[in-house]
């Protein structure tokens, strides 16, 4: 992956639908005519409509499944067709891909994207393309500002390091796996949940 010293100063702000492929194809292309090339693709675009299992509906099961895995699918599909060898691809999963209550069309997607990211790694391997996923746990989001108070609470106390954690904590991660210093790490899905997931022995 070159170093990105001679890329053009500015950046471009593009509206698409993650889950449709012309749209997607479209935005890439803007991308790679602004830039002349594609190093790094780092995926966050995700949603949820929760709902227990047993009164969760068709629509919401969809929805949710479009926009997190088709869509980061996609995406990543149509990125690496365009992008340098020797890049980097870094996807978004979520704690929930282990399993939560009244999310099973959120964790199944992001159980997808965990899955997803391993072939990925596997079959871009061979042109120098790596594939990593973040897998957050309790971030400081608009996402989780509307959990209740006492779920936040609840969720807070089985925290080890006993915080929210924050999006740029997240964005850190990222840009690590999508750098240098991270050349021989691929296929891997890190989790950054403040060691919730250990204290489950989940890890």
């Amino acid at each position: 992956m070159r170093e990105p010293d001679d890329v053009p100063a500015g950046g471009l702000a593009l509206a698409s639908d993650v889950a449709d492929q012309p749209s997607v194809e479209r935005a890439v292309a803007r991308v790679k005519e602004r830039f002349g090339r594609i190093d790094v693709l780092a995926h966050f675009a995700g949603i949820t409509k929760d709902a227990l299992a047993s009164k969760m509906t068709l629509q919401q099961w969809d929805d949710v499944i479009r926009v997190n895995l088709t869509g980061t699918f996609v995406v990543a599909q149509i990125a690496a067709r365009e992008m340098e060898d020797g890049g980097a691809i870094v996807l978004t999963s979520s704690r929930s891909y282990l399993g939560n209550v009244g999310q099973a069309n959120y964790a199944a997607s992001k159980g997808g994207v965990v899955s997803l990211t391993r072939t990925l790694a596997l079959e871009l391997g061979k042109r120098g393309i790596r594939v990593n996923a973040l897998a957050p746990g309790f971030i400081e989001t608009p996402m989780t500002d509307a959990v209740p108070d006492r779920v936040r609470e609840k969720a807070v106390a089985s925290i080890p390091l006993g915080r929210i954690g924050q999006p740029d904590e997240i964005a850190a991660v990222a840009a690590f796996l999508a750098s240098h210093e991270a050349s021989y790490v691929t296929g891997q899905t890190l989790l950054i949940d403040g060691g919730r997931t250990v204290g489950l022995g989940l890890a």
